[in-house]
């Protein structure tokens, strides 16, 4: 009876956005900046489901989830995509329509508003292509010693 009343007061209602532990220990996934992985999870809030690949990055939806700088989100959008945790569903066109984008670990959900067709969706991008790593540039000047040979 005891546990009944506390996993009933622990229940919390809304959606779910998996991100299972092959994706989340994965070397490529450490790697990720963290303004990457807070798009990662603020996409990843869209899902219900039945709908991936129906994702936006769009700046009006993603402005009230704290989103300050739209440079900063198109860096970590670019970084998602490059690095494959989500991939492209549909191509953004002028006047109102927006990019669509799909988790890459979930299988996509078809749609007729999609581009690409369910066999083309890059399922398991984020582990097919390898880690990138990332290099410091070293700012340390180099001395070159010369010698006088005096005769």
């Amino acid at each position: 009876m005891g546990r009944e009343k506390l996993s009933s007061k622990l229940k919390i209602s809304g959606g779910f956005f998996p991100i299972p532990h092959q994706v989340s220990n994965s070397l490529k996934y450490r790697g990720l900046s963290a303004k990457a992985v807070k798009l990662l999870v603020d996409i990843g809030s869209q899902f219900n489901g039945r709908n991936n690949g129906d994702f936006t990055a769009a700046w009006k939806i993603m402005q009230p989830r704290g989103w300050k700088s739209e440079e900063t989100l198109h860096s970590a959008k670019k970084e998602l995509l490059t690095a494959g945790f989500i991939a492209e569903t549909r191509k953004g066109r002028r006047p109102n329509l927006c990019s669509l984008y799909g988790i890459t670990w979930i299988k996509i959900n078809p749609s007729p508003k999609f581009d690409i067709k369910p066999y083309a969706f890059p399922y398991g991008a984020w582990e097919h292509s390898a880690p990138e790593i990332q290099t410091e540039k070293s700012n340390a000047l180099t001395t070159t010693t010369v010698f006088k040979i005096s005769a």
